[in-house]
């Protein structure tokens, strides 16, 4: 598998430069859509930007936590006045088949808001959600790729803002420093 994805990744960043075309051709929208129409009982806030991305990034709660886009007063409110708000972000890689999933949660700590990530839920409602996307996304052909695998280092690849240690996560789904 591991050699099967790096394969993958050298022939699309030595052959190929998606960036314009994500930008301009690809529908952002698409992957939430088909959650939303999907699985029951979720909302979608779709985060997806190809700026620095090659993914559409999905964070998903259950629908019983009110409408909350990430960011705004009504979302730092609800975590100052519940004192946390757990979530699913998905990455779903738009040059190839393959998507990785996050436990997120969000909690009030010292007149802060500040966010935990593992590849493990943090609860029984998103642990739910969670077994829905990846039976969707593999119905789909979708690979989920797992934090090991995530975290290799690519050789011979530089990317725009992480040119050295560049991981297969960077490659496929976000560059960052």
């Amino acid at each position: 598998m591991k050699q099967t994805v790096l394969n993958t990744i050298e022939e699309l960043y030595h052959n190929g430069d998606f960036g314009y075309v994500l930008f301009n051709y690809v529908d952002t929208e698409v992957w939430s859509e088909k959650f939303i129409n999907e699985i029951k009982e979720i909302y979608v806030d779709n985060l997806t930007d190809f700026n620095y991305s090659k993914c559409f990034t999905l964070f998903i709660q259950p629908s019983m936590n009110p409408k909350l886009k990430i960011g705004t007063n009504e979302f730092n409110s609800f975590i100052k006045e519940n004192g946390y708000l757990t979530g699913i972000l998905v990455y779903i890689s738009a040059i190839a088949p393959y998507a990785s999933i996050k436990y997120i949660k969000y909690e009030h700590a010292e007149n802060e808001i500040e966010i935990k990530e593992q590849y493990q839920p943090f609860d029984e409602s998103t642990k739910q959600i969670a077994n829905k996307i990846i039976n969707y996304l593999e119905k789909e052909n979708i690979q989920i790729l797992q934090e090991d695998l995530l975290e290799i280092t690519v050789p011979n690849i530089s990317l725009e803002l992480k040119e050295e240690d560049v991981t297969i996560f960077n490659c496929l789904f976000e560059d960052s420093y």
